[in-house]
């Protein structure tokens, strides 16, 4: 059972080197991009995913990174209860932060041109461990680099990715895009089929009191969407 009684955390301290900005050969159009996502559910992974193959198509070079809780018991579990529902939301919206790993940990730590933030959307702003991260020393590693944010959601994803934008412009990186990643279904049928999934251990409801609903997780349109949206942010990275 989820302790939804814990108290705010503060990020790990990761002593991480200095490093200086990237420096390619004159005209060299190499470029080495990190991309950064926490999944719970396995959507934020599939996005991911399709942007490493859309940065090799474009003859980039990807480094593939996943944030994850440091502390396994302090994670978000599946089948919810409705008092675990409440508190990730509510830690969400109150901006709490925990301690979190990352695979592989050297990733974190390397020299890149770009840095792709995916994004879940946790009652309306970015999911626990994205903020994490964003308010840790890890997100040093965007101090002069770009990075472009994509939010990956059911539905509502503005200001989840300005908040990703603020926090990633504080710790001195130069926005070059945003841009959402949605589910299948409409804005109540998604809703629905989001809560039920939430709350139980199968692929979710095919179902509810006889009408269809759409199934779980991101929309085919939406992730044939990622190519043009992972080429344009290197578009804008390289100006």
């Amino acid at each position: 059972m989820l302790d939804t009684r814990a108290e705010k955390r503060q990020p790990e301290i990761l002593l991480l080197p200095v490093r200086t900005p990237p420096n390619h050969d004159a005209g060299v159009a190499t470029m080495n991009c990190l991309l950064l996502y926490y999944s719970f559910t396995g959507e934020a992974k599939r996005a991911a995913e399709a942007a490493v193959s859309a940065c090799r198509s474009l003859g980039v070079t990807p480094t593939l990174c996943a944030i994850d809780f440091a502390e396994p018991g302090e994670a978000p579990h599946r089948p919810f209860d409705i008092a675990a529902a409440k508190f990730w939301a509510d830690a969400a919206q109150q901006g709490k932060t925990f301690a979190m790993r990352y695979d592989p940990p050297e990733a974190i730590t390397g020299d890149y041109d770009l840095v792709f933030l995916f994004s879940n959307t946790w009652g309306g702003m970015p999911a626990v461990p994205v903020r994490s991260f964003m308010e840790s020393d890890a997100a040093a590693i965007l101090d002069g680099r770009a990075f472009g944010v994509i939010a990956v959601c059911r539905r509502l994803w503005e200001k989840n990715t300005a908040e990703v934008r603020r926090l990633g412009e504080a710790r001195g990186g130069r926005f070059v895009g945003q841009d959402g990643l949605i589910h299948f279904g409409s804005q109540i049928g998604s809703l629905i089929q989001t809560v039920t999934y939430l709350f139980r251990t199968d692929s979710g409801r095919r179902r509810l009191f006889g009408i269809p609903l759409p199934r779980y997780g991101l929309s085919d349109a939406s992730l044939a969407r990622v190519p043009a949206i992972v080429r344009t942010m290197i578009e804008a990275a390289r100006r």
